[in-house]
């Protein structure tokens, strides 16, 4: 990974004590550069953090600036309840499937109520609304607007927070306002050019408006940051094949799947890479994973129809048939009408397929993010009707 140095240890907890050891080990020559050891109250978890944080910081004789050492506690809280809280909620955020996403918004509202005045507990809760429309059947304008008052509480509590800025770029994202959002993604890179999800959600922010030669250079960094983490690393795999390079798509993908097979999302992104490079027997196949990752039961018998139909009539028999499906599946849950129109796309039905997209565009629709990038639509580009699609929601052509 590259890294210089590397904090390890041990905590044990016994009741409220709490016994810690750290130490500092130069990565290149493994040597001991420093420990120590901490008995503390649970209570103290936090002001531990920032003697260790002190005690390497003096050690390596760094002189940090006081716009440093404030900071190393920017967002934070005294409340060790609501911290680790939050860190649950991160941890099932992270995760990316309906169960998860649910289960992190139990977890950052719990740390709100903890402490009300934690400002990445908002920030979390905001994201996890930045998120579940692309997990869940909930619309982006049910969605957006409550991610975007989350990041605004955030802002409230400290606006020097990167991590606010970064939720609020994405808030205004999903409501289709890519001025105001680039501009926030922007304003979080320069409070600090080396955080990770800004890079990872302008990234893709970028890509999706077919920009990638400006976008995968943040997804790869994003990566760089964090290696091993599954989202980013996907993430950049869809960036790659947004960008059309499809082999190094698929390498890309099959790389986060041999970190954990079982990440639903990378399954995802490879059925769409599969589809758009005419291997429809993968596409179906990873389509059939991804569902069953999700525990989605609708999208899994719509899956198992689809193969039945691609087996007997090919692939335009099939995509046909998965447009008319999601259209049903509509009538009984929230489908995003832009995933509508690229189905019908797909199966070359055109009328079905503007008609859907003029529809996304009242409704200011999530799934509009991608419409520039969708292969689907490659060859209505210059239709006046998708042209005035673009004009509607604020994009060039």
């Amino acid at each position: 990974m590259k890294v210089q140095g590397v904090i390890t240890g041990r905590i044990l907890q016994r009741g409220d004590q709490l016994i810690i050891s750290a130490e500092l080990i130069d990565a290149r020559t493994n040597r001991n550069v420093w420990g120590d050891q901490y008995d503390r109250k649970l209570s103290d978890v936090l002001a531990v953090q920032q003697d260790i944080t002190a005690a390497i910081s003096s050690h390596l004789r760094e002189q940090l600036t006081g716009e440093t050492k404030q900071a190393i506690a920017k967002g934070g809280t005294t409340n060790p309840e609501a911290y680790q809280l939050y860190l649950k909620g991160r941890y099932y955020w992270e995760r990316r499937t309906p169960e998860s996403l649910e289960k992190s918004k139990d977890y950052f509202s719990q740390a709100i109520a903890a402490d009300p005045n934690y400002a990445l507990s908002y920030v979390g809760l905001a994201d996890y609304y930045n998120v579940v429309t692309d997990y869940s059947p909930i619309a982006s304008r049910d969605a957006a607007p409550k991610a975007q008052a989350a990041a605004q509480k955030a802002l409230a509590i400290d606006d020097s927070l990167v991590d606010s800025h970064t939720a609020m770029a994405a808030a205004y994202w999903n409501l289709l306002d890519f001025a105001q959002s680039e501009r926030e993604f922007r304003r979080a890179l320069e409070i600090n050019p080396d955080y990770t999800n800004a890079h990872h959600w302008f990234g893709l922010f970028l890509c999706w408006q077919a920009r990638c030669s400006e976008g995968l250079p943040h997804l790869r960094r994003a990566v760089e940051l964090d290696p091993l983490n599954l989202q980013y690393n996907a993430n950049l795999g869809q960036g790659l094949e947004n960008a059309k390079q499809y082999d190094a798509a698929i390498e890309q993908l099959k790389k986060t799947l041999d970190m954990d097979p079982n990440f639903a999302n990378a399954h995802g992104q490879l059925r769409n890479a599969y589809r758009e490079m005419g291997k429809y027997e993968l596409w179906l196949e990873e389509w059939r994973k991804n569902a069953e990752l999700t525990d989605d039961g609708e999208d899994r018998a719509i899956a198992e129809e689809v193969t039945k139909v691609y087996g007997r009539s090919g692939y335009l028999a099939a995509s046909k048939l998965s447009a008319q499906l999601e259209e049903k599946l509509a009538k009984r849950r929230y489908v995003d009408p832009a995933v509508l129109a690229y189905e019908y796309a797909f199966a070359d039905q055109k009328e079905q397929a503007l008609a859907w997209l003029e529809k996304a565009a009242a409704e200011k629709s999530g799934s509009l993010q991608v419409v520039k990038i969708v292969p689907s639509l490659d060859k209505w580009r210059s239709d006046p009707r998708y042209l005035a699609v673009l004009k509607q929601i604020g994009l060039p052509p």
